[in-house]
């Protein structure tokens, strides 16, 4: 790897541009131990946080704490709005905890995240990212619960934490190799692909996470390419426009991929 990192920064600034907003961006390399970030700092998580989660449900699965097929039924009081299928069907309705944890990263299921963020335990979550070594990532409240947020309790990440946690994930040294494969088989069934995967090659496998909230807009993935592996976050706060910031960060993204594979001998 031709680690010349002054291009990389002046290809992400192009395609940057004048869009509104601060983007944040990180690039790792797990083959070469490259490891570099333009304008990390914490930032409002929105579901990227759920990465974490995702993690400590493995780490109890693995210690017997909880069992992937233990059913869990949600009530009206725990119904939200924001994406998921869940808030589509009625009260009562149950899924194992491995469906909650598929449904919360692969559609980003609000209500599934809470059901596992109540059974985990919070504190639990957050022991979990500081075991590993995320420093500016921490869970403070549930899904959708703005008083909490407005109150100040606002669940942060950052580009260099979500690089972080996916090059664990993808050298299996987050749970265990096994758990880790599976984590990243299931991040590779995201259904949102607007941002990171939008603009490359449609055969690439991308195990991605996306986040939004208004006025920001997320993505942080493992994107698998004929030249090797890199991992990419890509955070955007004070974004005006969805559209566009879903635009800015996929010109992010290709830039970054034609950088790598001009970048490997």
């Amino acid at each position: 790897m031709n680690s010349d990192t002054q291009t990389l920064k002046s290809r992400i600034t192009a395609a940057i541009g004048n869009a509104p907003g601060t983007f944040a961006v990180a690039v790792h390399i797990p083959r070469d131990g490259f490891e570099w970030n333009h304008g990390s700092a914490p930032m409002r998580s929105a579901s990227l946080i759920k990465v974490f989660i995702m993690v400590e449900a493995f780490e109890q699965m693995k210690t017997g704490l909880i069992h992937a097929d233990t059913v869990l039924s949600f009530t009206e009081s725990d119904r939200v709005a924001g994406s998921g299928l869940l808030q589509e069907l009625p009260a009562g309705t149950s899924r194992t905890i491995l469906e909650l944890v598929e449904l919360m990263i692969t559609e980003s299921d609000n209500i599934a995240t809470n059901l596992l963020i109540d059974r985990l335990g919070e504190a639990a979550v957050n022991a979990r990212i500081r075991s590993l070594g995320c420093t500016e990532t921490i869970l403070r409240r549930r899904m959708m619960d703005f008083a909490a947020a407005a109150a100040g309790r606002e669940n942060l990440t950052s580009v260099t934490d979500m690089g972080r946690v996916l090059s664990l994930l993808h050298d299996g040294q987050c749970v265990n190799p096994e758990a880790d494969s599976a984590m990243c088989a299931i991040l590779g069934r995201q259904t949102d692909r607007c941002k990171i995967p939008l603009l490359l090659p449609s055969t690439l496998v991308c195990q991605n996470k996306t986040g939004e909230l208004p006025g920001a807009e997320h993505d942080a993935g493992i994107v698998h390419t004929p030249a090797g592996t890199y991992i990419l976050a890509i955070m955007g706060e004070d974004v005006v426009d969805s559209e566009q910031g879903c635009q800015t960060a996929a010109r992010i993204s290709r830039a970054v991929y034609d950088w790598v594979l001009e970048s490997t001998p």
